[in-house]
């Protein structure tokens, strides 16, 4: 029990503990902790008080703005207990470098703590067979966080204690409660760069070279078949085609992906220096690349978009982690680049990722390339398009 002295008042107590809504799947708030006391169902009496040892004095519960209103099941504190599991409930444990998602949190907010309120509760809805807002069951998935970076982005984490200081996470936006009751780190936060090298590559196919050309070179009998139907008809049967058997590229070494592969939209043009006059720059990217590749991407997971680069991409020593270079051996871009004057907001680039035998580009530190296959086009609202070997088409959303 503290001592007089180191009891606090209810101002005191707020600020070291901070007071708040909480989160509105209501499984932890004021009304479950162990230091409530008096009747939660009376909103408007005020009749509930919290009893935490370290208060001078017990205080009633009231939800903040509106006056005697009873904020027992709308509240909750830093200082929360859980009230003792079912005796038959074992609680559960984490193994060191796992996490815990939550079904009544849809999945989505991580917990890394086995003593968190959060998870007791959840363990505790689980074993009585409830179900909370929105008539979520309790539930709890194990995931492996052993690559984790701190200061990565997440769309939620923790706001307790007990996860908290172990969650090093920017918080995406919009994060709706987190923005509503002012803890930070939230959405109003400046966004920084942080290499996050965890994500995984798609295992949707796993082909041999051979298989994958084969596999592109299917691609305008899929538009064939279709071709009574319209333009429209067959861009969507080929993106369609493509979609099923082609895996998205990852941010783990290139290595571990299978082919075919597809850079998708997180993937950022550097340069296309063969085919365009006007070479797309960024950052401190001058007029040549020197390097003989088709067209240079980067990964806005590993490699600082805002930041750019130090110096032109053929004078690098070291060309940075994130950036591949593409070769257009089949002329599946340059079809695209050569029916437009300009690319709009974004193009896709399909094909097979290959192990790089140039030896300049492997002193630079890179060891894979894209042999394109196929590009996807984007451009602003109006322009969908498929550029491969056997079919290029582009047409109008509107004009459908």
């Amino acid at each position: 029990m503290p001592s007089t002295e180191a009891k606090l008042t209810r101002q005191q107590f707020n600020e070291r503990f901070r007071l708040r809504e909480c989160r509105e799947q209501a499984l932890v708030n004021c009304a479950s902790c162990s230091f409530i006391t008096g009747d939660i169902t009376k909103k408007w009496e005020g009749t509930s008080q919290c009893t935490n040892p370290l208060r001078g004095r017990k205080v009633k519960i009231l939800r903040p703005s509106w006056g005697d209103w009873n904020g027992a099941t709308e509240m909750v504190c830093d200082a929360y207990q859980n009230r003792p599991l079912p005796s038959d409930v074992v609680p559960i444990t984490f193994k060191e470098g796992v996490g815990a998602l939550l079904n009544t949190q849809f999945r989505d907010c991580l917990h890394v703590d086995a003593k968190c309120p959060y998870v007791i509760e959840e363990q505790r809805l689980a074993k009585l067979g409830g179900v909370a807002k929105y008539n979520r069951k309790g539930e709890i998935a194990i995931v492996d966080i052993t690559e984790t970076v701190p200061g990565e982005v997440r769309s939620d984490a923790c706001d307790m204690p007990c996860c908290e200081s172990r969650l090093q996470f920017q918080i995406s936006d919009p994060n709706t409660y987190r923005n509503r009751v002012g803890i930070h780190p939230n959405a109003h936060d400046p966004h920084r760069f942080v290499r996050n090298g965890i994500t995984g590559h798609g295992n949707k196919s796993n082909m041999d070279y051979a298989e994958a050309e084969a596999f592109f070179g299917r691609v305008g009998e899929v538009a064939s078949a279709v071709a009574g139907k319209g333009v429209h008809a067959q861009i969507s049967a080929v993106s369609n085609y493509l979609y099923e058997k082609v895996n998205f590229l990852g941010s783990k070494p290139l290595s571990e992906a299978t082919n075919p592969v597809f850079l998708w939209g997180i993937f950022h043009t550097l340069a296309l220096p063969r085919y365009m006059d006007d070479l797309l720059k960024y950052g401190s990217l001058q007029d040549s690349t020197g390097t003989g590749a088709d067209a240079w991407v980067c990964d806005e997971r590993l490699f600082d978009t805002k930041k750019g680069l130090d110096a032109p991409l053929y004078q690098l020593r070291n060309i940075p982690e994130g950036i591949i270079p593409c070769i257009d051996s089949k002329g599946a871009l340059r079809n695209v680049i050569r029916a437009r004057n300009t690319f709009g907001e974004c193009f896709m680039l399909h094909g097979i990722l290959k192990p790089l035998e140039d030896g300049v580009l492997r002193s630079k530190g890179l060891t894979h390339f894209l042999d394109i296959r196929h590009a996807n086009y984007h451009a602003h609202e109006h322009y969908w398009g498929e550029s491969g070997v056997g079919f290029s088409a582009t047409a109008s959303f509107h004009e459908q």
